[in-house]
């Protein structure tokens, strides 16, 4: 390996790592190297459809975020003078054509830099054009009823790239991982906000504070704490409502220990 590619591979891990967070990027131990989770920033009100062979798996729902786009890569002792990176493309709810596509693209993009540091681009175009340059549009339909990912039709398999990965082997495995990735991107964006307790009324950031997600009333933990527990100490276990007046939200159990 040149000096130079050295010291471009060096400097590249080094603004991932300063870029994106430890959920976001995990760098490679054994080789320079890495995996990039590429959460995409959908349009408001995008409805994703989910279609079976059984009527009851079937599932459709107005989201706001997606399991990511996962770039899988390893930088060469070529990179970036003469070589590309080696890579492989994966994501849940694109199909193994769809990440051929996205794949391919990014052997375009590699051409058209070739000589220079190349992950940023691909990272740029994966995070920010992937739907318009696979025409994704709002209700996004993924039907799996045929085939499903994991069995392309016989035209399709030549035309798949060996780098696109799919690996999700049923609808309900689709679908829990779906909510899972609802859930903990609307934590993480809830944890970086500021609010006002409804108590106290100081503001708080929302990693020291609760939501009661029917009402969507916030309260600071520590008065949450203290207001659950006169409940309990009055023998009102079973009434743990929120404490705005007249709200019947009820404290979830892990929001009352």
């Amino acid at each position: 390996m040149s000096p130079e590619d050295k010291k471009a591979q060096k400097d590249e891990l080094l603004a991932l790592t300063k870029i994106y967070s430890v959920e976001e990027f995990k760098r490679a131990d054994a080789a320079p190297g890495g995996e990039i989770h590429l959460f995409l920033d959908l349009p408001s009100d995008f409805i994703i459809s989910i279609k079976s062979n059984r009527a009851r798996n079937n599932f459709e729902k107005t989201v706001s975020f997606l399991p990511p786009i996962v770039l899988n890569f390893e930088l060469p002792p070529g990179y970036p003078s003469t070589t590309p990176p080696n890579f492989t493309l994966s994501c849940m709810w694109l199909s193994l054509a769809q990440l051929s596509l996205l794949c391919q693209h990014l052997d375009d993009l590699w051409e058209e830099n070739r000589g220079y540091v190349v992950l940023f681009p691909w990272v740029q175009f994966l995070k920010e054009e992937t739907l318009d340059f696979l025409n994704i549009k709002s209700p996004y339909e993924i039907d799996l009823s045929n085939n499903g990912f994991q069995n392309p039709a016989d035209g399709e398999r030549g035309l798949l790239d060996k780098r696109a990965k799919q690996e999700v082997q049923s609808v309900p495995a689709l679908v829990r991982n779906i909510l899972d990735c609802i859930e903990m991107q609307e934590k993480k964006v809830f944890d970086s906000k500021q609010f006002v307790c409804n108590i106290c009324f100081m503001e708080k950031l929302g990693s020291e504070c609760t939501l009661f997600k029917n009402c969507q009333h916030v309260y600071c933990n520590i008065c949450l704490k203290d207001y659950l527990e006169i409940h309990i100490k009055e023998g009102q276990v079973h009434v743990m409502n929120c404490p705005e007046p007249e709200c019947t939200s009820v404290a979830t159990p892990a929001q009352a220990h």
